[in-house]
């Protein structure tokens, strides 16, 4: 499955430039007839080309790609077979990149897995870069992608989850993961897609908990180091529940009664088949009444127990592990 990193996969026309970030592109072997010379690794023999796509650093790229052959060899391959060709190097990122400089029919297909995973990180550089590369949602790969990670705080707000910000793009999405965010960069999540499946929450203020239940399909659920609400505790029930059938991995430090009483409240119940939790003594009771909720459905039951109630631990090893398997008859 390739990440997308970058302006790979994007056809601009001619002068227009496409800026990289977070990876260095591959120093490729491949080469491409062109009708004055040929694309070699970096270099282009043969003299200075006019139909070359210019490319820029940014970020911690230190690599230049010289620039884009416009080729005009034609395949005696079928289309079908050069998508099973591409199907078969969906976890070679290195060559998904090169085989966008190959031909524009190779393209689209190779998007379907270049753009399989997207992550953001902190640098608002990130965001902006999607927006100005992809400027018209609707026609950006963002659709193939099934992964989505978002790591830090850029520039997030209610326009970009609007009908036409680049947030409903990802209307494909299957796994998500927020982490170090604060509620209004969450906040434009809010059932942004229809077939999420798994969420991941780190470190997010308890405000967004109302995300979950956002995504009516989510199976697979994660809360690690949640943050007390950022305003008042108005926490309410909501009135429709995900299916949550899937793994529940909790760990919460600070305020986990808060997590666990929010959880019991959703109306639909939980059906977890696996359960992974860390909890210090005095959260016992409420851990017990979140397995117990799960009894009919748990199958796995993965507990990391630490008798005082300290600091948050600095190692998995300050705890003790039990783990418990339900055998079905």
């Amino acid at each position: 499955m390739g990440t997308w990193t970058g302006g790979e996969g994007v056809h601009r026309p001619r002068g227009s430039r496409i800026a990289e970030c977070s990876s260095r592109l591959p120093n490729t072997s491949a080469r491409g007839e062109g009708k004055k010379g040929r694309l070699d690794g970096n270099w282009i023999e043969g003299g200075p080309r006019e139909d070359v796509l210019p490319w820029e650093e940014t970020g911690v790229v230190s690599q230049r790609l010289t620039g884009l052959v416009e080729t005009t060899m034609s395949c005696p391959l079928p289309q079908e077979i050069l998508d099973l060709i591409v199907d078969h190097l969906h976890d070679e990122q290195a060559t998904l990149k090169t085989c966008c400089v190959v031909s524009k029919s190779w393209v689209p297909h190779v998007r379907k897995h270049l753009f399989a995973r997207v992550e953001f990180h902190s640098s608002e550089s990130h965001v902006k870069l999607w927006k100005e590369t992809f400027p018209d949602p609707s026609n950006s790969p963002a659709h193939h992608t099934r992964s989505l990670s978002i790591h830090g705080t850029p520039v997030i707000t209610a326009a970009d989850a609007g009908a036409d910000g680049w947030i409903r793009a990802f209307h494909n999405v299957v796994h998500l993961k927020l982490s170090y965010m604060d509620l209004a960069s969450v906040i434009p999540f809010y059932g942004f897609t229809p077939t999420l499946r798994s969420l991941s929450l780190t470190h997010v203020p308890l405000d967004a908990f109302n995300l979950i239940c956002s995504f009516p399909l989510l199976e697979d659920l994660s809360l690690v180091a949640l943050l007390p609400a950022q305003g008042e505790d108005g926490w309410k029930p909501p009135s429709v529940s995900p299916k949550l059938t899937g793994t529940l991995n909790l760990r919460v430090f600070e305020n986990p009664h808060s997590v666990t009483h929010r959880l019991l409240d959703i109306p639909g119940g939980l059906h977890f088949s696996e359960i992974t939790t860390s909890f210090f003594d005095d959260e016992a009771e409420s851990v017990a009444d979140l397995v117990s909720r799960c009894s009919d459905t748990l199958e796995l039951l993965t507990i990391e127990f630490h008798p005082d109630n300290g600091a948050f631990p600095s190692a998995p090893a300050t705890g003790q592990y039990l783990t418990c398997t339900r055998r079905r008859v």
